[in-house]
C-alpha cells in the first residue's frame, strides 16, 4: 500500500542537482511553517543548510522551534538494523518517534516534509533485500501517520543490464518516479516523446547487445571446453607435443616430451631447444625456424634427437607456426614420434631383402658358371681320349682355357657387384649396366628376353656402386621373371632433374618390360 501524503523517489547522476531539488522541497516545507526530518550524509546535510541560508532560510530557528530534525544516514540505520535487516518494531520505536514529534509540536498538527537516504546507503552495500523492506517499512508507518516522503538514489548504482529488474521493484514501492536530470528538465511534450523515442532505442539496442553478450558467453564457454578437451588430448599423447618461440626457446612441454626425453617441464620451459639436438645438427635448427617465419610447415621430418641421459634417438617431426589474432608468426608447435623401433625393423627388412638379392644372385651365377664348367670337364675327357691326335687335343685344351676365362670373368664381375665401398663415389651408370647384364646373359637366351639398351651419352653420378647395382639387379630379375615365354627388355638412361627443383641435375634410369606386369 502506498503512503496517502506521497513516497517518491528522485534518481540523479549529479550530488549538485540533488540538493537542488531537496532545497526546494525542504524549504517550501519550512517557509510554509510545515515540519522537516533529514536523514542523509554529512555532505548532503551540510550543502543542505548552506543553500537555504543563502535563500534567507535558517534552519537553526526551525529547529529551536521543534519543526526541524537532521540526522545522519548511517548512524541512524544502525539503530534498527538487526543482523543487516531492518527490524520492524525498531524501526517504529526510532524512526516513527521522530515522525510523530514533528507532527505534533507543541500541541499542534504539523504536515511533515521527509527526506531520506538510508535506503541508497542499504543499496550500495549491496543490501538490495533490505533496501526493498526498508521502503515497505516507510509505506506502512505511512498508513499511522501522514508525511511526505522523498527518497533519492544515484542513478550509478543501476549501471548494469541486470539491475532493470532491480529498479522496477524500487519503482513499484512508490507513488511517484522523477528520472535522472537529463529527462526530468523536459519541458514539453515534443521533448518527452523525443526522450522516450530515444530511450527505446537505448534499450532495444542494449537487449541487442545483452543477446550478443549471451551468445559471445556461450561461444566463450564452448571454446573453454574445445580447449579443456584439446589440452587433455595433448597432456595424454604419447607423441611430444611442445613449443617454442621464434628464438627457439621452449615454450611448452606435454607428459609425452617428458617422458620420451627424459626432462621435466620445469627443467626445459624457458631453455633452448637446441638442448636436444645433437650439435651436429643445430644447423637443422636455424633452417626449421627460417621455414617457420615464413609461416611454413614441415611434415614428417625425420632426424636424430637427444635424451637427457644422452641417448640418440630417431624421431619424425611435424612443426607448424604459431600465429597470434593479427596473424603474426609468433612461435612454432611441435609433435615430435619417436621412430627408433621402426628404423630397427626396417634396417631388418634391409638385410633380408639383401640377403634375398644374394640368394638370387648367388643362383644365377651358380647357374652361369656350371655350364661353361660342364663345358671343360667334356673337352677335358676328349683330349684324353684323343692324345695320340696332338692337334685335337690342343684344340679341345683351347676350347676348355676359353671356357674357364668365362668362368673367371663371372667371378670377377660377382666380385665387383659385392665390392661396397663406406662413401658414394663417382661412377659411370651406363657402365655399371653393362657389367651387370652378363651375369644374366643365359638366363636372357633360355626366356628368349631380348635387350635393348638405349643410353643418351655416358653419364656418371655419385652414389653407393653396390647399392645402385644391387637396385638394378633386383629390377632386372624381376623383369626376366614376368616374361616366362619371351619379350623385351629396354634399358634407357638419360639425363633429367628434381620433379620439385629444375635446378638440380640428375639421371633418370627406366627398366621396361613386355611381361605380364602388375594387378592394378
Amino acid at each position: 500500500m502506498l503512503v496517502t501524503g506521497g513516497h517518491s523517489v528522485q534518481f540523479y547522476e549529479d550530488d549538485a542537482f540533488q540538493l537542488e531539488g531537496l532545497t526546494r522541497f525542504i524549504g517550501a516545507a519550512i517557509a510554509a511553517g510545515d515540519s522537516a526530518l533529514v536523514v542523509a550524509s554529512k555532505a548532503h546535510r551540510d550543502g543542505l543548510s548552506e543553500r537555504l541560508r543563502n535563500s534567507g532560510l535558517d534552519l537553526t530557528i526551525a529547529a529551536q522551534q521543534g519543526r526541524f530534525v537532521a540526522a545522519d544516514a548511517t548512524e541512524t540505520l544502525a539503530t534498527f538494523m538487526e543482523n543487516d535487516y531492518p527490524d520492524a518494531s525498531l524501526f517504529d520505536k526510532v524512526v516513527g518517534g521522530v515522525v510523530a514529534q514533528l507532527a505534533d509540536v507543541n500541541g499542534k498538527t504539523q504536515r511533515v516534509a521527509i527526506f531520506g537516504e538510508m535506503v541508497a546507503i542499504l543499496w550500495a552495500e549491496g543490501k538490495q533485500q533490505a533496501a526493498l523492506e526498508l521502503e515497505r517499512l516507510w509505506n506502512r508507518l505511512a498508513e499511522k501517520r501522514e508525511f511526505q516522503l522523498h527518497c533519492a538514489y544515484p542513478l550509478s548504482l543501476f549501471s548494469q543490464a541486470h539491475d532493470a529488474a532491480a529498479l522496477e521493484k524500487i519503482c513499484s514501492e512508490h507513488s511517484h518516479v522523477t528520472p535522472a536530470e537529463r529527462y526530468s528538465t523536459l519541458t514539453t511534450d515534443e521533448a518527452s516523446q523525443g526522450a522516450i523515442a530515444v530511450l527505446q532505442q537505448k534499450a532495444q539496442a542494449l537487449e541487442t547487445a545483452r543477446e550478443q553478450l549471451r551468445r559471445n558467453q556461450e561461444q566463450l564457454h564452448n571454446a573453454f571446453i574445445a580447449s579443456q578437451r584439446l589440452a587433455a588430448i595433448v597432456e595424454s599423447s604419447d607423441d611430444a607435443i611442445a613449443s617454442k618461440d621464434l628464438n627457439g626457446t621452449v615454450t611448452s612441454w606435454n607428459k609425452g616430451a617428458e617422458k620420451m626425453f627424459g626432462y621435466k617441464a620445469e627443467e626445459i620451459i624457458g631453455q633452448p631447444v637446441t638442448l636436444i639436438i645433437p650439435p651436429e645438427l643445430h644447423k637443422d635448427e636455424e633452417m626449421i625456424l627460417d621455414k617457420i617465419r615464413r609461416g611454413e610447415k614441415i611434415a614428417h621430418f625425420e632426424t636424430v634427437r637427444l635424451t637427457k641421459d644422452g641417448e640418440r634417438i630417431d624421431v619424425s617431426l611435424t612443426v607448424s607456426p604459431v600465429k597470434d589474432g593479427s596473424g603474426t608468426v609468433v612461435g612454432a608447435a611441435k609433435i615430435v614420434r619417436n621412430i627408433t623401433e621402426n628404423k630397427k625393423i626396417e634396417h631388418a627388412l634391409l638385410t633380408t631383402e639383401k640377403l634375398a638379392a644374394t640368394g638370387r644372385l648367388a643362383a644365377t651365377v651358380a647357374h652361369e658358371i656350371n655350364n661353361p664348367l660342364e663345358a671343360v670337364t667334356n673337352l677335358v675327357y676328349l683330349a684324353k681320349t684323343d692324345l695320340a691326335d696332338s692337334s685335337k687335343a690342343v684344340a679341345y685344351l683351347s676350347l676348355a682355357s676359353r671356357e674357364l676365362e668365362r668362368v673367371a670373368h663371372i667371378t670377377r664381375q660377382t666380385l665387383g657387384f659385392y665390392r661396397e665401398t663406406l662413401s658414394p663415389v663417382r661412377f659411370s651408370i651406363t657402365q655399371a649396366i653393362d657389367d651387370l647384364l652378363p651375369l644374366y646373359e643365359r638366363r636372357f637366351e633360355s626366356r628368349n628376353v631380348k635387350v635393348i639398351k638405349q643410353y643418351r651419352g655416358k653419364m656418371e653420378i655419385t652414389a653407393l656402386v653396390g647399392e645402385v647395382r644391387q637396385a638394378l639387379s633386383n629390377l632386372i630379375t624381376n623383369a626376366i621373371d614376368a616374361m616366362p615365354n619371351g619379350g623385351s627388355l629396354v634399358i634407357r638412361v638419360s639425363r633429367a632433374h628434381e620433379w620439385n627443383k629444375s635446378a638440380m641435375a640428375g639421371v633418370r634410369i627406366t627398366i621396361m618390360d613386355t611381361g605380364s606386369g602388375i594387378a592394378p
